[in-house]
């Protein structure tokens, strides 16, 4: 009744009801941010490579499918797995998955697999644990710019005073290669490193910086991007961007460790939110939202998070596979 297929050419036309039923429900059903890709533009990615699909189809018609992407060097990112109806959902889930896994397993003695559970994706917990997938848990958290109660009471309180010799600043170009350094020094030894093994090295760290601050996952806001520095060097950051429309976002936080513990990541996050703010208030930026994800395990970074104004929104599994050895 129920078999997996490849994405090919014949399946193109009448694979687009499913695709389209999962980028219309994408908001609601999976909490993506981001629109995916219109049909056509996810057809011309998987023709360039760029996005592998495997088809789930019942009597020869397509009702689910997995999205994934083998391009980069240490990672196999597992997008979505999407089903249509109601019926034998954990049996075609499943079904998918092992598709999925047959398909990237030479690739796995080199890779790593990422996989974010979004949404309804989190019910299958269970069976994708029995594959050999292991969690992170994050939340993410939202600061409400409508809430103009919340936005008074940040704006009234009185400035949180540095010790001597600590400032400060907006992010400039001339930070970039200090900023890289800081980036592997906070997470190198971080749950991030399990689903993202970029933070590893000092070259996985370059990509990172230069993703967020060239806009590749939203429009940078440099001056809104703190910078904390000790004796003018760089010691801690708080980086922002737009992610989508009006929602906002906070990639990153972090202190180097041996100035953690000290209360500097709230005061650099609260500079940052601040700025969001005024730069919201003057029209320079129309933002509803600015979010954060966080590690549920830290709660040293929920309670700042919280601190600052920030509430839970919701939870997911970051599932992760580690490369296969022999």
């Amino acid at each position: 009744m129920y078999q997996t297929k490849i994405l090919s050419e014949e399946y193109f036309n009448i694979f687009s009801g499913v695709y389209n039923d999962f980028r219309m429900n994408s908001a609601k059903d999976y909490n993506f941010e981001i629109q995916p890709l219109d049909y056509e533009g996810f057809i011309e990615y998987y023709k360039k490579g760029f996005i592998e699909c495997i088809l789930l189809l019942e009597d020869g018609i397509p009702t689910g499918f997995v999205a994934y992407s083998t391009i980069q060097e240490d990672v196999i990112e597992l997008y979505i797995i999407h089903l249509l109806g109601n019926e034998d959902l954990k049996k075609k889930y499943v079904l998918l998955l092992t598709a999925f896994m047959q398909d990237v397993s030479k690739k796995r003695k080199s890779k790593i697999v990422e996989y974010p559970m979004l949404g309804k994706q989190k019910n299958y917990r269970i069976e994708t644990e029995s594959m050999g997938f292991k969690f992170v848990d994050l939340g993410v958290v939202k600061f409400d710019m409508q809430n103009q109660e919340k936005i008074r009471d940040i704006l009234r309180e009185r400035p949180e005073t540095l010790p001597i010799n600590y400032k400060i600043v907006p992010y400039k170009e001339n930070y970039f290669d200090e900023l890289t350094s800081a980036i592997h020094l906070c997470f190198k030894n971080a749950t991030d490193t399990k689903f993202d093994p970029r933070f590893l090295t000092i070259e996985g760290c370059v990509d990172v910086a230069q993703k967020i601050t060239s806009s590749f996952y939203g429009k940078f806001i440099d001056d809104a991007s703190k910078i904390l520095l000790y004796e003018n060097r760089l010691i801690g950051f708080c980086l922002s961007n737009i992610t989508e429309g009006k929602i906002g976002n906070i990639p990153l936080v972090g202190i180097i460790p041996e100035y953690q513990k000290t209360g500097l990541s709230s005061i650099l996050l609260k500079t940052a939110l601040t700025e969001i703010i005024r730069e919201n208030q003057n029209g320079f930026l129309d933002l509803s939202e600015v979010n954060a994800s966080v590690d549920l395990a830290n709660v040293r970074a929920c309670r700042m998070y919280k601190k600052a104004g920030f509430t839970e929104v919701y939870t997911y599994p970051q599932a992760y596979l580690e490369k296969i050895t022999i």
